[in-house]
C-alpha cells in the first residue's frame, strides 16, 4: 500500500477538521470571517495537495463552505467558476482539438525536424524547438505524446545501425528534451499552461490596473522560453558531441513527412484560424511603454469589455460552424473531450482567491508579511521560485499555484514588493518540475517509455530546476518593465 493511500483517511478528516477548529481558535477581530477563510483555505490546500479526493471535488467546497460560513453568497461565489478566462483555455482547447484532428501538428513538427538532423545536437534542438513551439498553443501532454512517438522512430532507426549501449546517452537525452520542452514552451502563451491563466486571472481579481494582455505576457514568456531550451540544449547535449551519428538514420522521419503529401483544406482553414486568432490575442491591448501608447484594435469598437476570452470563443465558433469538405472541422464531441475537471478546479482556485479578499484573510496576512519589505528583490524572488519549483515536484502545478499565488499578492501588499514581479516568478516556477515523473504529464510519459533512468531523469532534473530558477528571476527583473503599472 502507498504511503498516499495510508494517509487518506487521515487527510479526509483532518480538512475539515481544521475547518471548524481554527475559527474556535484563531479568531481575528478586525476581520470576523477571515479565521473561517483561513480554516477553509487549509483544507483545500491540505487536501489539493495530497489529491486524497479528485482535484475538482476539493474545488467544489467554496460553493458550499463560503454561503454557510457567511464569506460570500452563493450566486456571488458560482460565477467564479465560469469566467472569461476560463473561456479563453476552453477555446484555446477547441483549437488544439481541430490541430489535433487535421493533423497540423504532425506536420508542423515534421517541418521542422525535417530541417534539423545534421548531427545528433541538431536532431535534439529540432525536436526541443518543435516540442516548445506546439506547447505553447496545444496541451503539454498531447504534445509529448505526438514527439515521444516521432523521436521513438528516430531512435528505433539509429538502433539498427549501432547498438543500443552506443546510444544509450542520446536516447535518455532526447526523450529527456521531448518531456522538459514541453513544459517550458508551456510558458510562452497565456494558453500554454494553466498556471499562466491563473495568474492572468488573479491579476484581474486584485490588480485589476496592472493585468496583462496576451501580448504582454509572450513579451516575457517567449524569452524564457528562448532561454529555457538554450540551458536545456547546453544541460542535455554537452554529452552528445562523440556519439555516433548517420545521416541515414533520420530516414522515418523523412518518410513520414513524405507520406504526409500537401495541406489539405482543412489543415489550411485551422492553420488560419489559428495565426489569426493569435494576432487578434497578441494586439487586442496594444502595447503600453513607460513614455508611450500603441492601442490595440479593441480600442476602436464602439463598446469595452472585449477580452481574449472573446477571441477565443470567436475562433471556437468558426471551427465549428464553417463547413470544410462538407463538415465543420468540430463537432458536439469536442465537448466531451474539454477537460472539465480542469475548468472546475481552475473555478475553485478563482473563488477561494475571491474569498481570501471578502473575508479580509489577505489584509490579515498582509499585515503580517511587513517585515519582508526589507529583503532584496533579488533573494526574494529567487525564494519564491526555488520554493515553486521544488513544491510542484511532488503537487500538482495547477493546484499549488491556485494556492500560492493569493497568499504571494498577500504578501507583496504587507511588505512593498512588486506584486506582479511576485506573482509572474512564482507562476513561470510553476512549470518547471524537471526531476521526478509524477511532477508532470510529460515526465511521466517518457519516464514510461523505459529509455529513461530514474537516476538520469533525477540528475537532469535538480540541474535545470535550480538553473532555470536563476534564470526566472533575472528575466523577470531584466524585462519588468513589460507590465503595466
Amino acid at each position: 500500500m502507498s504511503i498516499r493511500a495510508k494517509i487518506k483517511p487521515a487527510v479526509l478528516m483532518l480538512g475539515p477538521l481544521l475547518a471548524v477548529l481554527i475559527p474556535v481558535f484563531v479568531p481575528i477581530l478586525d476581520y470576523p470571517k477571515a479565521p473561517f477563510m483561513l480554516g477553509i483555505a487549509l483544507w483545500m490546500a491540505l487536501w489539493w495537495m495530497t489529491e486524497c479526493v479528485p482535484l475538482a471535488v476539493t474545488a467544489l467546497i467554496p460553493l458550499i463552505a463560503f454561503p454557510l460560513t457567511g464569506i460570500a453568497p452563493a450566486n456571488a461565489t458560482a460565477p467564479r467558476y465560469m469566467t472569461s478566462t476560463i473561456f479563453l483555455f476552453m477555446g484555446g482547447f477547441f483549437i488544439a482539438q481541430a490541430m489535433e484532428k487535421t493533423g497540423l501538428h504532425r506536420r508542423i513538427a515534421l517541418f521542422i525536424l525535417s530541417r534539423w538532423h545534421a548531427n545528433l545536437l541538431q536532431i535534439v534542438a529540432g525536436f526541443a524547438s518543435a516540442t516548445a513551439f506546439l506547447s505553447m498553443w496545444i496541451s503539454n501532454t498531447a504534445t509529448t505524446m505526438l514527439m515521444v512517438t516521432i523521436a521513438m522512430a528516430v531512435i528505433s532507426r539509429l538502433e539498427a545501425q549501432f547498438s543500443v549501449k552506443e546510444l544509450k546517452v542520446f536516447t535518455a537525452s532526447l526523450l529527456l528534451c521531448v518531456a522538459y520542452a514541453a513544459n517550458i514552451g508551456g510558458m510562452g502563451t497565456p494558453v500554454g499552461s494553466p498556471p499562466n491563466l491563473i495568474f492572468m486571472e488573479t491579476m484581474k481579481s486584485v490588480a485589476p490596473d496592472r493585468a496583462p494582455g496576451f501580448l504582454q505576457w509572450m513579451m516575457i514568456g517567449v524569452p524564457m522560453v528562448v532561454l529555457g531550451l538554450a540551458v536545456l540544449y547546453f544541460l542535455l547535449g554537452r554529452k552528445l558531441r562523440r556519439l555516433p551519428w548517420s545521416a541515414a538514420a533520420f530516414g522515418p522521419i523523412k518518410d513520414e513527412g513524405a507520406h504526409l503529401g500537401k495541406m489539405s483544406r482543412e489543415e489550411i482553414y485551422v492553420g488560419t484560424v489559428l495565426l489569426m486568432t493569435a494576432l487578434a490575442w497578441m494586439t487586442r491591448q496594444g502595447i503600453r511603454g513607460e513614455h508611450f501608447v500603441i492601442p490595440g484594435w479593441s480600442s476602436l469598437l464602439p463598446y469595452p469589455g472585449v477580452d481574449d476570452g472573446t477571441v477565443a470563443i470567436v475562433a471556437a465558433f468558426a471551427l465549428f460552424v464553417i463547413p470544410m469538405a462538407g463538415r465543420p472541422i468540430l463537432d458536439l464531441s469536442a465537448f466531451a473531450r474539454l477537460p472539465w475537471h480542469i475548468l472546475i478546479l481552475f473555478g475553485g482556485g478563482f473563488a477561494m482567491a475571491m474569498g481570501m479578499q471578502r473575508s479580509g484573510l489577505s489584509a490579515v496576512i498582509g499585515n503580517q508579511m511587513a517585515f519582508l519589505g526589507g529583503v532584496a528583490p533579488f533573494f526574494m524572488l529567487l525564494g519564491i521560485a526555488l520554493m515553486m519549483t521544488f513544491l510542484t515536484e511532488i503537487t500538482s502545478n495547477t493546484a499549488t499555484t491556485q494556492v500560492i499565488l493569493p497568499i504571494l499578492a498577500a504578501v507583496a501588499t504587507g511588505s512593498g514588493h512588486d506584486i506582479t514581479l511576485l506573482l509572474v516568478t512564482a507562476t513561470l516556477s510553476a512549470s518547471c518540475a524537471f526531476m521526478l515523473p509524477v511532477a508532470t504529464p510529460p515526465n511521466a510519459i517518457v519516464f514510461g517509455t523505459d529509455r529513461v533512468p530514474m537516476q538520469a531523469m533525477m540528475r537532469a532534473g535538480i540541474q535545470l530546476n535550480v538553473v532555470m530558477a536563476f534564470v526566472i528571476v533575472m528575466l523577470v527583473l531584466a524585462i519588468r518593465t513589460i507590465f503595466p503599472g
